[in-house]
């Protein structure tokens, strides 16, 4: 493998907090994007200063720039991360990434892939 080639598949999830017929709060997708991106670890000094913030990234991964679009959640295989961080680094954007709590059956349409 390349050392540049995409290697995870990633749906950037947007979503919002609605209220059902009844006022129960629910949430919702609001759009999904399929993208492809690059793993890639997690240096010392971002693992030094999440601490510091009391975070604890989970993955790093980069995508071309253009292709995000502002989510703020993200799945991978079964799994929801909340995008805690981004970075602009050239003609791609560093997505740090931690488990959420979410799990799809958290969503009143499960319409993510």
């Amino acid at each position: 493998m390349y050392p540049n080639a995409g290697n995870t598949s990633l749906l950037l999830l947007n979503i919002v907090s609605t209220l059902d017929n009844l006022g129960n709060k629910c949430l919702k997708i609001k759009s999904s994007k399929e993208v492809v991106g690059i793993t890639k670890s997690i240096t010392s000094s971002e693992f030094q200063t999440a601490v510091m913030m009391n975070i604890k990234y989970e993955l790093k991964i980069s995508i071309v720039s253009f292709l995000y679009d502002g989510s703020k959640y993200a799945k991978i295989k079964n799994s929801i991360y909340k995008i805690e961080r981004t970075y602009l680094n050239g003609q791609f954007i560093e997505l740090y990434l931690t488990l959420s709590d979410l799990k799809e059956s958290d969503f009143d349409e499960s319409n993510i892939g």
